[in-house]
């Protein structure tokens, strides 16, 4: 029987702080892409912004550049 992607929690939002830290980025990265629309943000409460692990991996992979054949 498949599991219902329901029954598991919802990932965590990070501060851009928080992200940049657990990547190993400077967090003023993290703010121009969000600026730029290059990784969604979520401003759920306050308008302060968070961001998805997921979400930012996911942009740095689709920005690869060269590597593969």
């Amino acid at each position: 029987m498949e599991k219902d992607h329901r029954d598991q929690a919802p990932e965590k939002l990070l501060t851009i702080a928080d992200t940049a830290k657990a990547l190993g980025v400077h967090a003023w990265a993290l703010r121009r892409a969000v600026k730029a629309g290059t990784i969604p943000a979520y401003a759920p409460f306050n308008g302060r912004k968070l961001l998805r692990l997921s979400d930012v991996v996911a942009a740095i992979e689709a920005s690869k550049v060269g590597g593969g054949k």
